[in-house]
């Protein structure tokens, strides 16, 4: 009995320690937002050199939030070498692109449909469908960024300037980014024309 109410007491005061005050957690967010206003100070350094490589190491290295703030810097840019640095870096990154395709005839052929199987997709009920691919790497004699399929390692994406070009269904679409953050274009699925996006935000 003395051993029970000892236990209790002890785990009582944990319960107290451990407990966190508004002014902790006011204390904490202060000082993350003070942090992460400073890194976007230097995403708009004057020198753009100083400025390209905090955007890349942000994303390719940082935590969720500065990771967040830089590609949302980076994809809001008007500037065309920050944008295309900020595509750059979100593929070296390594990340898991969502691809979503959406059939441009109302009755895709069965070729489709076992593509999207045979890539562990889904297809909804109206024919639109979502593939992921988790970049592995980039392979510098192809020059493109590579998928695991097995033992091997095929390309996956490409890029020229601002244009994104991506592998799939036995083609190469054409992807450029809009202004809310996806990269838009047309991927022919074997001989099926889709309307296509792969959001990059996060």
């Amino acid at each position: 009995m003395r051993l029970m109410v000892a236990l209790i007491v002890v785990l009582a005061a944990s319960a107290v320690a451990a407990q966190v005050s508004l002014d902790d957690a006011d204390e904490v967010m202060d000082a993350r937002s003070k942090e992460l206003r400073a890194f976007q100070d230097r995403l708009n350094d004057a020198d753009p050199d100083r400025a390209l490589a905090v955007l890349k190491l942000l994303i390719v290295k940082g935590d969720p939030d500065q990771r967040r703030l830089a590609i949302r810097h980076g994809l809001q840019s008007t500037d065309s070498a920050i944008r295309a640095t900020t595509l750059r870096a979100i593929l070296d990154s390594k990340p898991t692109l969502v691809l979503t395709f959406v059939p441009v005839s109302e009755e895709p052929d069965t070729y489709y449909f076992r593509t999207i199987k045979q890539s562990a997709g889904v297809v909804k009920d109206d024919k639109s469908s979502e593939v992921l691919r988790k970049i592995s790497g980039f392979d510098e004699k192809e020059q493109c960024w590579t998928y695991t399929h097995g033992v091997y390692a095929p390309c996956l994406a490409r890029m020229r300037g601002e244009v994104v070009n991506i592998n799939f269904g036995g083609s190469w679409g054409n992807y450029t980014l809009d202004n809310s953050g996806k990269l838009i274009g047309q991927q022919a699925i074997n001989d099926n024309l889709t309307n296509a996006t792969i959001d990059l935000n996060e």
